[in-house]
């Protein structure tokens, strides 16, 4: 019968002297590669930003340079103080999310007002983020439903009935 004998290593300890010279020429190392001719760095452009223009009040209302403007190409769920129910609120937050993340990543900001204002004498009209119309964009996710009287009630059972309704496509991915 076969024996196999095994070696058994142990881990060096390192004490605080070693620990100190091992920091010390990292550290000495690390100053070296510092020195000598240094490259010219890049110089990073920040891409113009709207975020600091753009306040989002809810997926469908902003206030652009100060103006108050409510999209008129789309109806989106309202907030939690305004909602009707946990599935509105719920979504509110999600798309009002959506569309602060559009605008941090916006360039330019375009708004055509209708000339119309609603019931909060909020200026109606379209807004384009970067050439994108939010109204359209929100709509085709699934995220708001067109404008309809009376209003797309968010808190209904899901049906490509209703009125206004985004299309189911926007939400249900199949084979996926």
């Amino acid at each position: 019968m076969r024996s196999s004998s095994f070696m058994s290593v142990s881990e060096p300890s390192y004490g605080p002297v070693d620990r100190f010279v091992v920091g010390a020429v990292l550290a000495f190392t690390l100053g070296l590669a510092g020195c000598g001719e240094r490259e010219t760095p890049l110089t990073h452009i920040q891409p113009i930003s709207i975020s600091n223009r753009v306040v989002v009040l809810n997926a469908d209302t902003l206030v652009i340079d100060g103006r108050h403007v409510h999209l008129s190409n789309a109806s989106a769920p309202q907030s939690t103080l305004h909602s009707r129910c946990w599935a509105e609120a719920l979504l509110a937050a999600n798309e009002i999310a959506y569309v602060r993340e559009l605008v941090n990543r916006a360039q330019t900001i375009d708004f055509r007002p209708t000339g119309q204002v609603d019931e909060y004498n909020r200026a109606l009209g379209a807004v384009f983020l970067d050439g994108m119309d939010l109204g359209e964009d929100l709509y085709q996710h699934g995220l708001a439903a067109r404008i309809t009287d009376p209003r797309f009630d968010w808190c209904q059972p899901i049906s490509q009935e209703a009125q206004g309704a985004p299309p189911i496509s926007a939400v249900v991915r199949l084979g996926q």
